[in-house]
């Protein structure tokens, strides 16, 4: 069967704890000591050696079934001998449990051990809690950027090692800015919607799509898209009569709630309420065990106190926070004589209090929480009042850190979260979340003519247009000329702009040296060059000299210069070497002119209107000609299709709003020229989007980050736009906020409208009302900003994302799954490969009625990028694939293997043996991956000296070195010169001449040790009669590490003629290295050999003998059998007898895998000789 996905490989070494303990050791990550054990005896001595407490789990567990956290000998000894009947055939897994640590989960979703995206949850309780039952928070607010350096960097290392393609789940805790694995599953996990909801990102889609083969870009999410989530458990202990609401390692929720808030202490109060906890309103009841708990709490109780509740609490939980000055009530335990009955007389107990519903809130932390301690927990003053709560539904916290949490956001909001339409709101439709808008080039008319436009109206159509910035122009009654001028417009704008603003000054002919002194106050420099609707038209040129001069460079000038003055400005320009912005271009020739300077690298920016994008001069029929005056005026087809052809060299959209009442644009005699357009500019264009003219990033490019580039503009926090980009409506004869009660564009059908507007965090506009009040809006002048843009936003598409060529894009809004995805810079790029091809066309996606883009035909498939992991954060770092080869002619020397002769078992050690065999593992990898390792060896020759017949030996050696690059000399008995008399010895003396390495098979006993005596070349002993045969024996043990994942503890049965195999004379020796037991069973004459048994006593193994296999194999764990040769039976009867074929169809015979690793073994092997691994 084709697996897709991760390979089999690596899930079964994310599984099999020795495997995945040998990879985290490996790559250099930690891990809480483990051990399984079989019997009582191990596991105490196991917790006495890494000391109490200890985590107890049995094979083969669900959802932490059975788990425990041992305190004690006791504790260890009745749960195994109670919950889980500890033995051979169910050993447990012991590992130190490390206290009053965090536990942090991060969900994955890697191609090829490249990650695409992930997430990191931090539990609130301390580790201990299972994840089912635990309180989750993502993205994490509480741990500090070295700690998510080294999750990252833990990441990228698993993925890595396990090439995990599609879903990963592992488990980390986290102590002294310490973090150990102690989990990971190569799947989904129950975290994985979670994450998906609140990071706005569907983990599950891009898993399904890397697993299938599809090509998905990398997004970084770990921080989040603006808000937090909190995951609290859902009980059922109500309806589960007598059980105890004590958390610990055995998952006992039965739901989930989930919220999102602005911090996380908003969300977790929201997600408690959503699970039927109520707000206290007066009596908190308090019962805390440990004195640590206690002090941990006492600024917790205090605010409990200053919040005005009224504490009640035990004895000796009141006496401690009294001693702090804390007010709490002492309230008796019910049961001080162990019977249900009060005593008569007696004042109220706890029980009282619970039972008359005069508790609000019940905490209760235990002295000792989970493990064993909840066996016991049934005779407990405690559990009695834990129960009482639980049944006459008194809200009820456990959990030091849950208690903490709660508290503060009860100190914060005071009561129940209020609903933020940002946070708590999705739309059913076709929305987007577009950054804030900026439109460069707006008319409000006041001072002066407050009947056509004023600060207020002004503003509310901007947010109604989806505008959160404007720049006003100079153009006013009094023209903003001066400062006396300015400042009146200033104020008029402080007390009356709903949205933030800028404010142009504008040149005329006497005031160029006085403007500079308002230099910045001002947002740019407006000339009027050519005839409008103002007193400010310059008509001598040395007056714009005078201008371009005196001007601070820095600061952005702007002109309305058309036609041939087009020319004029940008050669001006350049005589003054500095940067002009050409306003509302219209016409072909100007479009053209600036094209051309642009290409010769002129500063020079431009911007259009939407009216000369839409409208032509054959409008003027429609509009009249009167209402169709405006300046530059309505221009012929073959200007507006000059400006949709040079859309690429346009850097700006502005409305040029210029509002007039109906009676003037009316007048018969000249009536003043201009449109209104802040209300309709972006739905014509969002309509040009749907068209296909235009994409959603040109919007974003020409509206918010070319205005902010050109005029230094501050970034404009927690603002965004949503866009309806299905509502198909007409353009009415009037628009709701203006005072210009008309529109060039009456009906025109669009798509696309506005519907929520949110500036600085605040809603300003929803569905038809503005929200923010006069005043509202802020001077862009007068906040601090920089020059250095904020982190990209991107156009988004579940998975997929569309590359922003500057600073900020589009995003879903909070309330919608997708999230807003961080451009790094170029020095973060991640190795490997990341992406392949995409389609180029531009599609688009539904998740929860949220609709995303594709990429966009252009873009760089990296150009959203994952965070490169930190290097320095492990020097174990692989920065692709876990190959573990060095460069071709570097050498690398491995201390008794390279340039060694390989000869007998008994010169390899336990290191040696380790770097052998997870070289071999690598090899397997890359060799089922189609990797190519032809470079490691290339130039080397392998002489093949075989002299006795041999098939898998022979054979997987030549491939061995023709996989790794090498080439091979064969040579046997029959083709050499020893049929002519030369000596064996002078025979490999020739080819050592010619080869690198020999590896040499012989019948005699002995033979290639003495042989090699004599030999400059290493030699390897591919077997020597009834001696030895090392490389079989590695390849043997290497197959028992990768079926089983570990190879102490076995204990390995060998059958058949163990007197003549020399395969298991070697394997034997080799595998004294391990803490195992024999078992060898033979006819008596064929039995091991004393000088073998001998050895492998010496070095305490224990061995037993056996004539019948079924008496030893009950408890084999490894069944080894040899071949018996035909002279050794007394009958061909006997001979003539063979296993069953479809014996070879049976998992559990690894005869065949064992073949095949006989060359990932002989590769290893070779490498390390020669040097290059």
């Amino acid at each position: 069967a084709r697996i897709l996905g991760t390979s089999p490989e690596s899930i079964d070494t994310a599984e099999n704890r020795f495997k995945f303990s040998r990879m985290l050791d490996n790559i250099g990550i930690g891990q809480p000591k483990w051990r399984e054990l079989s019997t009582i005896d191990m596991a105490k001595k196991f917790c006495e050696e890494v000391g109490y407490p200890c985590l107890v789990r049995p094979s083969y567990v669900l959802s932490g079934a059975a788990m425990n956290v041992a305190h004690s000998d006791s504790d260890l000894e009745t749960y195994l001998t109670q919950a889980s009947q500890v033995s051979k055939e169910h050993p447990v897994v012991i590992s130190k449990f490390v206290q009053n640590a965090k536990e942090i989960d991060v969900d994955v979703v890697a191609c090829d051990g490249n990650i695409m995206c992930m997430a990191v949850s931090e539990h609130v309780e301390n580790a201990g809690v299972h994840s089912g039952d635990a309180t989750l928070v993502t993205p994490p607010t509480d741990l500090n950027e070295e700690t998510l350096k080294k999750i990252r960097s833990i990441c990228y290392d698993i993925c890595h090692a396990l090439e995990v393609t599609g879903p990963l789940n592992f488990q980390l805790i986290a102590k002294d800015n310490q973090l150990k694995v102690i989990e990971c599953n190569v799947r989904v996990s129950r975290s994985f919607p979670f994450v998906s909801k609140a990071l706005d990102h569907d983990f599950i889609s891009m898993a399904t799509k890397v697993i299938m083969g599809e090509t998905v870009e990398p997004v970084d999410i770990l921080h989040g898209c603006g808000r937090v989530a909190v995951k609290v458990p859902v009980f059922s202990f109500a309806r589960l009569q007598g059980a105890d609401v004590m958390l610990g390692v055995e998952m006992a929720s039965t739901g989930e709630v989930a919220c999102f808030g602005e911090d996380r202490f908003e969300a977790y109060l929201k997600a408690q309420l959503g699970t039927g906890f109520k707000i206290p309103k007066e009596n908190i009841l308090l019962s805390i065990g440990s004195f640590k708990d206690k002090m941990e709490l006492i600024p917790t109780i205090q605010s409990l106190a200053n919040m005005g509740y009224k504490l009640y609490a035990s004895k000796g939980t009141a006496d401690f926070y009294c001693e702090h000055g804390i007010k709490v009530k002492a309230v008796e335990w019910p049961y001080e004589d162990q019977c249900d009955s009060k005593r008569s007389g007696a004042q109220r107990t706890i029980a009282d209090y619970l039972a008359e519903n005069m508790i609000d809130l019940f905490i209760n932390l235990p002295l000792r929480s989970g493990g064993s301690y909840r066996a016991s927990s049934f005779v407990t003053q405690g559990y009695k009042t834990r129960r009482m709560a639980v049944d006459y539904s008194v809200p009820l916290i456990t959990d030091v850190k849950c208690t903490k949490m709660l508290v503060e956001a009860l100190r914060r909001l005071k009561t129940a979260p209020p609903m933020k339409t940002y946070i708590d709101c999705i739309s059913s439709h076709k929305v987007f979340r577009l950054p804030g808008f900026i439109d460069v080039h707006v008319h409000v008319r006041e001072p002066g003519a407050t009947h056509k436009e004023d600060w207020d109206s002004a503003t509310a159509a901007a947010l109604a247009g989806g505008i959160t910035m404007i720049l006003a122009m100079p153009n006013t009654n009094p023209p903003t000329v001066d400062e006396a001028s300015f400042i009146l417009t200033q104020q008029l704008a402080m007390q009356n702009a709903r949205c933030d603003y800028g404010i142009y000054v504008g040149a005329s002919s006497d005031n160029y040296s006085t403007l500079p002194l308002i230099g910045g106050k001002a947002v740019a420099l407006k000339m009027y060059l050519n005839e409008t609707f103002t007193t400010l038209k310059l008509t001598n040129m040395a007056l714009w000299m005078k201008h371009f001069e005196h001007w601070p460079k820095h600061l952005p000038l702007c002109v309305h210069a058309e036609g041939t003055l087009t020319a004029a400005v940008i050669l001006m320009s350049e005589i003054f070497k500095r940067s002009v912005h050409i306003c509302h271009v219209a016409r072909k020739e100007e479009i053209e002119i600036i094209r051309a300077a642009k290409e010769r690298g002129f500063p020079v920016t431009c911007e259009v209107a939407p009216h000369h994008l839409f409208l032509t001069s054959d409008h003027l029929e429609v509009i009249g000609h009167g209402r169709g005056q405006v300046r530059p005026v309505l221009c012929s087809k073959e200007d507006q299709q000059a400006l949709w052809e040079n859309m690429d060299i346009i850097d700006c959209f502005a409305s040029d709003h210029a509002p007039h009442t109906v009676e003037e644009k009316d007048h018969p005699d000249k009536p003043p020229p201009g449109f209104p357009g802040l209300e309709t500019m972006l739905p014509l264009l969002l309509t040009a989007v749907k068209d296909g003219r235009l994409t959603l990033q040109n919007l974003i490019d020409k509206l918010h980050n070319n205005p902010k580039k050109i005029f230094n503009l501050p970034d404009q926090s927690e603002t965004y736009v949503e866009v309806d980009m299905e509502t198909e409506w007409k353009i009415p004869s009037a628009m709701a906020f203006t005072k210009s009660k008309w529109t060039p564009f009456e009906g025109m059908t669009v798509v696309g409208s506005v519907r929520r507007v949110v500036l600085r965090g605040e809603v300003a506009y929803i569905d038809g009302q503005v929200l923010a009040q006069p005043g509202f809006g802020t001077d862009v002048r007068t906040v601090g900003h920089s020059t250095a843009y904020a982190e990209q936003l991107s156009i988004q598409i579940p998975a997929v994302m569309v590359a922003s060529s500057t600073n900020t894009g589009l995003s879903a809004p909070p309330s919608e799954p997708t999230s807003p995805t961080r451009r790094l810079p170029s020095s973060e790029k991640p190795i490997g490969p990341v992406s392949a091809k995409l389609p180029r066309s531009t599609e688009v996606y539904q998740v929860h009625g949220m609709f995303y883009v594709k990429n966009e035909p252009g873009k760089e498939a990296g150009d959203f990028l994952h965070h490169r992991r930190d290097t320095s954060a492990s020097p174990h770092y692989q920065p692709s694939a876990p190959v573990l080869l060095h460069p071709v002619g570097l050498p690398h020397h491995t201390e008794g293997l390279t340039g060694n002769h390989i000869l007998t078992v008994a010169s390899f050690s336990k290191d040696q043996l380790h770097q052998l065999f997870n070289l071999a593992h690598s090899f397997r990898i890359a060799v089922q991956k189609e990797r190519a390792l032809d470079f490691i060896l290339k130039g080397k020759v392998m002489a093949s000296l075989f002299f006795e017949a041999s098939t898998r030996t022979s054979c997987s050696f030549s491939a061995a070195m023709q996989r790794l690059g090498g080439t091979v000399i064969h040579l046997d008995e029959a083709n050499s010169s020893v049929q002519k008399g030369e000596s064996m010895d002078d025979t490999v003396k020739i080819m050592s001449g010619y080869a690198d390495v020999l590896v040499i098979r012989h019948p005699s006993p002995g033979a290639v040790t003495a042989t090699a005596r004599s030999c400059r070349k290493p030699v390897i002993n591919a077997g020597d009669g009834t001696g030895e045969h090392p490389t079989q024996a590695l390849l043997d043990i290497f197959t028992i590490r990768e079926e089983i994942g570990t190879v102490n503890g076995l204990t390995i049965t060998m059958v058949g003629d163990l007197k003549n195999g020399r395969t298991v004379h070697s394997l034997a020796r080799l595998l004294t290295q391990y803490r195992i037991n024999f078992k060898y069973v033979s006819p008596p004459s064929l039995s091991m050999p004393e000088d073998v048994k001998s050895y492998v006593a010496n070095r305490g193994i224990r061995q037993e003998e056996y004539t019948n296999l079924e008496e030893a194999i009950s408890d084999t764990d490894v069944l080894y059998m040899t071949r018996i040769q035909k002279e050794r039976f007394t009958s061909m009867d006997e001979y003539n007898k063979v296993c069953c074929p479809v014996f070879d169809t049976d998992p559990r015979a690894a005869y065949f895998r064992q073949a095949e690793n006989g060359m990932y073994v002989r590769m290893a092997l070779l490498s390390l000789v020669l040097g290059k691994c």
